[in-house]
């Protein structure tokens, strides 16, 4: 069974794309007011439940997990450089989600609670 911080960090992970659903399927107000209560304090475990995909390989990819075999890097450089440095944490601490800049450098925001992701 997963802990309470690895359920939180799916939950955010996965929130993005159960928005993207939700706002199809004419949900979207039932969703925030679950990913509220989830801000609040609620079970985020309680949430993965009631919207997560049934089909769901619980395998989530995150922003690192891309290939990069189309990036070109400089002559004399090794390795291509990367767009942002640092690893971000969850503002709270209260998941265990890690994450790194996007491709155009933009620091990650955290999904369950709508604000930047801190440096770890």
């Amino acid at each position: 069974m997963q802990s309470d911080v690895d359920v939180l960090a799916v939950w955010c992970a996965l929130l993005p794309a159960l928005r993207e659903q939700a706002r199809a399927n004419g949900v979207l107000d039932r969703l925030d007011r679950d990913a509220e209560r989830v801000r609040a304090g609620g079970s985020a475990r309680q949430a993965l439940l009631k919207w997560q995909p049934r089909d769901a390989a619980g395998e989530l990819r995150g922003w690192a997990d891309r290939p990069t075999a189309g990036l070109a890097g400089l002559p004399g450089l090794a390795h291509t450089p990367g767009v942002g440095a640092g690893d971000y944490t969850c503002p709270r601490d209260r998941c265990a989600r890690r994450a790194t800049r996007d491709e155009h450098g933009h620091p990650p925001r955290c999904p369950a609670f709508g604000t930047p992701m801190r440096p770890a």
